[in-house]
């Protein structure tokens, strides 16, 4: 296995197939080119009342201007965070510590699904040790969250709810107008401006049309530039004016008290750029990308008599496709594709090195179906050779592990 990882990573750049866009993109040059000055030349802290500092300082504000006004938000309501993790935690956190500041005798209920991203899901379980109550709402075969169940578990000290726009393994997306629906029935008839909702859209900005906070109607919503082509490590959290949270993080009030530590205006700078660039490419690219997809199944269905399309035929994001192969282990067809030049994953980057399979797969899986699987994520520089190679490695792989498992466990 050590010999064919090595062969894999020794292969030439260019010959490789890098399908896991899902994972991180690379930065694109045109945001690069925005950045590279605010390295070197323009690297003065925008904290500093000197002219030099003074106009840093408004190179951060114009890039929250024009974000704000790609998600039709206020620019007060934009924030610079380190990375899409610290946002859903001061989303996530910030709520919850205000709330049991205001009401320290009564528990707080929260509500989340059971295929979110970890940074969402280890926040709650985090807090339900500590004695929040927590409710995990499942999904269908495609990975979506009912309303009608969602319903069900609003309680009166219910306060949060985040369920994330785009799932980053099936690409699943959620209803969050029809989720929004029900959240604003319970306010009205509880009088109540609680339960809050937050969504972790991160992987929701290259490919779903509508991220307008207004007609989506959310209170909190995190994006990063790490999965449109910007840099990692910096993220836009987006709060409604009249939600109040308490800062995880302290130190010299930036950010309006919301992120205190200085800006990285480089990054800020990558996030704007990255932000408006997939946007402008969005329709375009969800045309492309839908035909390379549905082409990438039909020959998957061709050349595989047992492949398992996870959520096929559920409203999902084009780019991502995730296969499950009955009786063979994915983790080792991931690695043999590595050694043949293809890069793609077997679960969310952010749980590589955890034993099992997909929590998202176990949580869709069907009448003892097989859990495990591989994603393919594609992006901008994919191409239908690409796709042309993966499927031919894909029929070599499999048919070889097969013929071994056949001749070593069914005889």
């Amino acid at each position: 296995m050590y010999t064919l990882l090595m062969f894999g990573l020794f292969q030439k750049k260019n010959s490789r197939v890098y399908l896991d866009n899902a994972s991180a993109t690379p930065v694109d040059v045109r945001v690069l080119s925005e950045m590279q000055v605010y390295f070197n030349e323009k690297f003065y802290n925008p904290s500093a009342l000197y002219q030099e500092g003074v106009f840093v300082r408004n190179i951060i504000e114009q890039s929250r201007n024009t974000i704000a006004t790609e998600l039709h938000a206020r620019p007060q309501e934009i924030f610079f965070m380190d990375g899409a993790t610290e946002a859903n935690n001061a989303a996530i956190l910030g709520i919850v510590r205000l709330w049991q500041k205001n009401n320290p005798n009564t528990q707080p209920h929260i509500i989340t699904s059971v295929i979110e991203h970890s940074s969402v899901l280890e926040v709650f379980k985090s807090l339900e040790q500590e004695g929040v109550l927590v409710t995990y709402l499942e999904v269908d075969e495609g990975g979506i969250v009912s309303s009608k169940e969602l319903k069900k578990e609003l309680q009166k000290n219910t306060i949060l709810i985040s369920i994330g726009y785009v799932n980053g393994e099936i690409g699943t997306i959620q209803n969050i107008r029809e989720i929004m629906k029900t959240i604003r029935h319970f306010r009205k008839h509880n009088d109540n401006q609680y339960p809050y909702f937050h969504t972790d859209a991160v992987q929701a900005v290259n490919y779903v049309s509508e991220i307008n906070v207004l007609k989506l109607g959310i209170d909190c919503m995190t994006i990063n530039a790490g999965k449109i082509y910007g840099p990692k490590k910096i993220a836009v959290f987006f709060k409604k004016m009249n939600v109040a949270i308490d800062p995880i993080m302290f130190g010299g009030n930036q950010e309006n008290g919301i992120r205190s530590g200085t800006e990285n205006v480089p990054y800020v700078v990558g996030m704007e750029h990255s932000l408006s660039l997939a946007r402008k490419l969005q329709p375009s690219e969800i045309l492309r990308l839908q035909k390379l997809k549905d082409f990438f199944i039909s020959q998957l269905k061709q050349q595989f008599t047992e492949v398992i399309i996870n959520t096929e035929g559920v409203e999902s994001i084009p780019n991502i496709v995730n296969i499950t192969f009955p009786n063979i282990s994915h983790e080792e067809v991931m690695i043999r594709l590595d050694a043949r030049g293809i890069m793609c994953s077997v679960k969310s980057a952010c749980r590589v090195g955890e034993e099992g399979d997909s929590h998202v797969i176990k949580a869709i899986a069907r009448d003892d179906r097989p859990t495990g699987s591989l994603r393919f994520s594609m992006g901008r520089t994919t191409t239908k050779k690409d796709v042309d190679k993966v499927v031919k490695e894909l029929k070599v792989i499999v048919e070889n592990m097969n013929s071994v498992y056949k001749k070593y466990y069914l005889t």
